[in-house]
């Protein structure tokens, strides 16, 4: 049969449609069940790489059940058992976890994450995951005179369609209980189809299990542990520069996506068009993009600050994306130049899966606990390095091969020694400013001390959000986003007695510097790395020295709400949602279903505050257009820079029931209250106009669309910036 008549044979296009749709459908529940539980857990990057730890260790238990099956069974045994392992995995549908499965306890959710996905995807995703190489091996003897490792490339293009689809063309349309369920149709349809493939396979005369002998004597073992660190590097760099991605460049969860995307793109690449795929361009560029970020730096950035920061995120996520791409295509171009013949192939699958289970499980399980930083981003790119090396090396045609000349592959190891020990460096040093530094699943803290020319400060930092300044010898004067000239000022200066206000979110605890004698302020704050600092007087006194009560609550604030509602406790004169400054937006904050929450937990006049200083989403419409449903009213306060009083630009919305209690916060704005002896101007007052409103989304638990709310230009918040003198 010729390659072109085997194109049109229908058992081909079967072979081809099933080994898509499994990869889509594999990658289509990831941000599915991600969507799902990532709010219950903060909205951090840690779920979502924890999350690709799960679903790299299923991979490679999938690719480990088919290696098994295909080597032991015989073609009747492969088809019933795989057969039952898909009815078994139709009857465990659907995917997405229930309500029941929302956190109870407070700290390190990773156990409760872990058992979640196992009870609810596990099954399903592993039946998909065996599919891959099941198929693959199926197809490689009905049609032996095919090369199956086009379908490597047919899966991984399917993964990538899958990873670009939700965000883009399903999320923005249904909800996400919708595409559950066809999610859930797709799966048992393409379980169908796997069945076909079997069973069109065991027609063949050359469809019987490999003898195990043959399998295991003939791969060297160097060969198959170069199979699993190039693997489990790859999949290292990728978790890494997505940690580094939204922690320290800018934390939006689409970034979350991007280098997923460029991962999968390189298998395609390597696989699906061996020829792409050069040594030194790919090396240079990989090289290229790492020190480019000293020239950029060196360079500066002329314009506005919104422009200096558009232009800075750009150039930072092109340079992690390209940096990604090179050294992926490098790490996988090696690992296909390594490939096995057709009859090993489960063989390769199960050790590719290995290594991308390993670097799946050290990013997600292990780094967090060994490591205060993200520092599996360098050391990832030093084993690159030095896998390089090896691989280069051990290529009998190749640069660096035993039989060229030794001074290329001594100054190549001294070029690579250089690099791992500057990249060793990098993980290990901290600035003298850096007090304290501490790495828990919600992400990376920083306490640091910074000297200025007037004044003497220690700031909070959690990734890149600013999460409170305190002034040395005006440890009580509020800053940041809550000082002089602010719309929650303004608003917290017209209570005239004692108060109950309820705070979702914590950082460096600035607002309980607003408490007065009587006061009781009750904190909720789900990171109990966060509790620790603002209540250590050593780095903090804002809790410590406040004049009110300062209660403290760990666990998600609107789960803790919940609870509260339900021992009937006091309600409150304000609640403040302080989850908005960074942008791993908590999107379950701000749904229909949260907004009647924070009603049953205030007063009938109380006032419900957003602080909604977004630097990537415009979230302000949002609010309104819930505060209309609702039947609220509802008042956007904005304040710009001073310096005098280290306030940063912010915006405040303020919704109530009272109309009354509304137009009270725009009268003191408009009579300039409060007056303190102090510089600066007061926030301005703005509503969003009916067709603004109209136009934007309207969130609830089970419809959100992240896209409807993204700002053309990045928002004047910058909260990365260096304080002002």
């Amino acid at each position: 049969m010729t390659r072109a008549t085997a194109r049109l044979v229908p058992g081909v296009a079967l072979f081809v449609a099933t080994t898509f749709a499994s990869a889509f459908l594999i990658f289509l529940v990831q941000p599915l069940v991600a969507k799902r539980i990532l709010p219950w857990f903060g909205g951090v990057p840690a779920v979502w790489s924890l999350c690709l730890a799960f679903y790299q260790t299923t991979l490679f238990a999938g690719y480990a059940y088919a290696h098994g099956l295909l080597r032991r069974a015989s073609p009747v045994r492969q088809l019933t058992i795989h057969a039952a392992v898909v009815a078994a995995a139709v009857l465990a549908l659907p995917v997405l976890p229930s309500e029941a499965w929302k956190p109870e306890g407070s700290g390190d959710p990773s156990a409760a994450i872990l058992a979640m996905l196992v009870a609810n995807v596990a099954l399903p995703f592993f039946a998909l995951a065996a599919t891959g190489p099941l198929v693959a091996l199926w197809f490689a003897r009905r049609y032996p005179a095919r090369s199956p490792y086009p379908l490597y490339a047919v899966s991984n293009a399917g993964s990538l369609l899958a990873l670009l689809a939700y965000p883009f063309a399903l999320e923005p349309r249904l909800p996400l209980s919708t595409t559950g369920r066809l999610w859930s149709g797709a799966f048992a349809a393409t379980g169908a189809a796997v069945v076909a493939c079997a069973a069109l396979a065991a027609q063949s005369p050359a469809f019987a299990p490999e003898p195990v002998s043959r399998a295991e004597g003939s791969t060297p073992p160097g060969r198959i542990a170069l199979w699993v660190l190039l693997s489990a590097c790859a999949v290292v760099l990728l978790m890494g520069i997505t940690n580094h991605l939204c922690l320290d460049v800018a934390s939006v969860p689409f970034l979350w996506i991007l280098p997923l995307a460029i991962y999968l793109a390189t298998l395609i690449l390597c696989f699906g068009a061996p020829g792409v795929y050069r040594r030194i361009p790919f090396a240079l560029l990989a090289v290229l993009c790492y020190f480019a970020a000293s020239v950029r730096l060196a360079q500066g950035a002329p314009g506005s600050l919104a422009g200096m920061f558009a232009g800075k995120l750009a150039f930072e996520i092109a340079r992690y994306g390209l940096l990604l791409f090179a050294a992926c295509m490098v790490l996988h171009g090696e690992m296909y130049r390594l490939r096995p013949p057709a009859h090993s192939l489960t063989a390769f699958y199960l050790c590719t899966s290995g290594g991308g289970a390993l670097g799946g499980l050290a990013v997600g399980l292990v780094a967090p606990r060994v490591f205060d930083g993200f520092s599996e981003y360098p050391l990832g790119l030093a084993l690159a390095c030095v896998l390089m090396l090896v691989t280069w090396r051990l290529d009998p045609a190749g640069w660096l091969a035993r039989s060229a000349p030794r001074w290329r592959f001594g100054a190549a190891a001294a070029v690579t020694g250089a690099a791992v020990a500057a990249l060793g460096w990098q993980t290990y040093a901290r600035p003298d400013s850096v007090l304290y530094q501490e790495r828990s699943f919600f992400g990376v803290l920083r306490v640091q001390e910074i000297f200025g020319s007037r004044w003497r400060t220690r700031i909070l930092i959690h990734g890149t959000t600013l999460h409170g300044i305190q002034i040395d010898g005006h440890e009580q004067m509020p800053t940041a986003y809550f000082g002089a000239g602010t719309g929650i000022e303004t608003a917290l200066s017209l209570r005239d007695a004692p108060a109950e206000i309820g705070v979702i979110g914590l950082g460096a605890g600035t607002l309980a510097a607003y408490g007065r004698a009587g006061d009781h302020f009750r904190f909720f704050e789900i990171d109990p790395a966060v509790i620790r600092i603002a209540r250590d007087p050593e780095y903090f006194t804002f809790v410590a020295n406040s004049a009110a009560q300062v209660e403290i609550v760990q666990g998600d604030g609107r789960i803790a709400l919940a609870r509260e509602r339900e021992r009937n406790a006091p309600r409150f004169d304000y609640l403040i949602v302080d989850a908005y400054s960074g942008d791993a937006v908590p999107v379950h904050l701000l749904t229909r279903e949260a907004i009647a929450l924070y009603l049953d937990s205030l007063q009938p006049d109380g006032c419900l505050v957003f602080h909604a200083s977004a630097r990537y989403f415009d979230l302000v419409p949002l609010i309104f257009r819930l505060a209309e449903d609702a039947h609220l009213f509802g008042v956007n306060l904005v304040n710009n820079r001073n310096p005098f009083t280290l306030t940063k630009p912010a915006t405040w919305v303020f919704v109530s029931r009272s109309e009354a209690r509304i137009r009270a916060i725009v009268q003191a704005v408009e009579q300039g209250q409060p007056k303190p002896n102090r510089r600066g101007a007061p926030p301005t007052v703005t509503v969003p106009t009916p067709e603004t409103i109209a136009r934007a989304p309207l969130w609830t638990d089970d419809y959100s669309n992240l896209l409807r709310v993204l700002r053309r230009q990045p928002g004047d918040f910058d909260d990365r910036s260096p304080l002002p003198n």
